[in-house]
């Protein structure tokens, strides 16, 4: 079986529909990455600057970074 479930305060709230027995082992498997809120698209050029190290850069850099221009 397969379901959606969502964490809430460190808890995963299953739809009130599940009927899951008492002691049911379960596996999580949790995305790479994070879906965007509310189903909206991430651009390509903000993608490619997750995780970028910005420490000491000029503003100008950071820009150019986050539009992929570096």
């Amino acid at each position: 079986m397969t379901i959606k479930a969502r964490v809430h305060n460190r808890t995963i709230v299953l739809p009130a529909n599940v009927d899951i027995a008492e002691g049911v082992e379960v596996q999580i498997i949790v995305p790479e990455t994070r879906p965007p809120p509310n189903g909206a698209q991430t651009p390509d050029w903000l993608q490619n600057a997750f995780g970028t190290a910005t420490s000491g850069l000029s503003t100008d850099e950071i820009m150019r970074l986050t539009r992929g221009e570096a």
